[in-house]
């Protein structure tokens, strides 16, 4: 009797432990399936994603992966920037400029760590290409958007705008649509792209670089002058144009 009652208690301990150390991820935004998603052994994207089941409105390009394991990274990059604020806050800087460190203290605060990694979300090219079809890790979270109409204009503008995306627009024909704040770069701006790229672009008659249209949902970040920052703050803009990328698109994005 007791030898048979220790071998019920330990198939249910062993049970709890498989069940406590399963693995999976979970899915939101333009899919059949949302929830949390089994890993199997050796479980890939394509394997999460063809149990998901993207919607034809789904957005792929603008599609996150969140991983749990790149949040303090991620924290480190935004301590690193609220750092660097800090230091041009306390140095006598050109009155534009001036202006524009304590907004972007404000707006720093309002953006959150994710965990983002860059991925391929199309089901279609991770199925042909292994090197895009990485392997999943316990905790990712899978965010598929719908496919967003605009573009944002952050950084050192007025104000933030969000404008009509245009096909084949590039990042300074937007720029001709906001007000630009005095303290910003002439000469340079970052394009994020949806699924997290980061090109930086000049803009300028000299560096003036072609062909570099925007995706639905990308981010122009307007950077500080960069000729002011190189005894504080060198790689601020930099910096922030990285973190950038790991914001992503809503789920509910229309």
């Amino acid at each position: 009797m007791r030898t048979a009652l220790l071998s019920a208690m330990c198939g249910l301990l062993l049970s709890l432990s498989t069940t406590a150390h399963a693995q999976q991820a979970w899915v939101e935004g333009a899919v059949r399936q949302p929830g949390a998603i089994a890993l199997g052994a050796d479980a890939r994207f394509l394997d999460v994603l063809l149990v998901a089941g993207p919607t034809e409105e789904a957005y792929p390009l603008g599609g996150a992966v969140l991983r749990p394991s790149e949040l303090a990274a991620q924290q480190r990059l935004k301590a690193g920037l609220e750092y660097d604020l800090e230091a041009l806050a306390a140095t006598r800087l050109p009155t534009g400029i001036a202006t524009q460190v304590p907004r972007l203290q404000a707006w720093l605060k309002t953006l959150p760590v994710t965990g983002r990694i860059r991925a391929d979300m199309d089901p279609r090219r991770l199925e042909l290409d292994r090197s895009s079809n990485r392997p999943a890790a316990d905790g990712d979270r899978f965010v598929y958007p719908r496919r967003p109409r605009t573009i944002r204009v952050v950084g050192s503008v007025a104000v933030p705008c969000e404008l009509a995306h245009t096909p084949l627009r590039e990042a300074a024909g937007y720029l001709r649509d906001c007000t630009i704040a005095a303290g910003a770069d002439r000469d340079w701006v970052y394009a994020i792209q949806p699924d997290g790229e980061v090109q930086r672009l000049g803009i300028a008659p000299w560096n003036r670089s072609n062909g570099q249209a925007l995706a639905p949902g990308a981010l122009v970040y307007v950077p500080l002058d960069e000729r002011a920052l190189r005894e504080v703050a060198p790689d601020f803009n930099a910096d922030m144009a990285a973190f950038l990328a790991t914001q992503y698109l809503p789920a509910e994005a229309p």
